[in-house]
């Protein structure tokens, strides 16, 4: 029988778990405390706009600067663009951005695609209509909230919310 004092206890109990973990295999996987990656940081985003636009460059180094990779193509006929994704024309800006399986219209701010592709809702894209002043991109002061449009077959079926 072992004697110990109850001062020893502790210490017999601490070597014995330190003996326990040096005899775990050595190929376990280590144990990682970091949250997954958000669902836009592997996305790229195709920004497509007018040879004329200058305001889409502003909104695409809002994305960039916000870890977005951004590709830019240019149109002459924008219209036709957005005439592929069956975007109302009541809801068309400047410039038409796919991410994933989504368009993104115009100078839609972050919080909107990081819900966009966090839910990912059965919709075909988001928009916000216009180029309101002070948009992601836009210059001005921005005078109230944001209201972005959800697109599903070419009919707006709701806000998608306030930003």
């Amino acid at each position: 029988m072992l004697h110990t004092s109850r001062r020893g206890v502790p210490a017999l109990v601490l070597a014995a778990f330190l003996l326990t973990a040096c005899a775990q295999p050595a190929n376990r996987a280590p144990v990682t405390t970091s949250a997954p990656a958000p669902a836009w940081a592997s996305l790229d985003v195709l920004l497509t706009k007018s040879p004329t636009c200058t305001c889409c460059t502003g909104h695409e180094a809002y994305l960039e600067r916000l870890g977005m990779r951004v590709q830019v193509t240019v149109s002459e006929d924008i219209n036709a663009v957005k005439d592929v994704y069956s975007i109302p024309a009541e809801m068309r800006s400047c410039h038409t951005s796919t991410i994933g399986r989504y368009f993104v219209e115009g100078h839609v701010p972050f919080a909107a695609i990081q819900q966009l592709m966090a839910e990912r809702p059965d919709i075909d894209g988001i928009s916000l209509p216009g180029m309101p002043a002070g948009s992601p991109g836009m210059g001005g002061e921005l005078t109230g909230p944001l209201v972005v449009y959800a697109i599903d077959r070419g009919q707006v079926v709701g806000e998608f919310g306030s930003f």
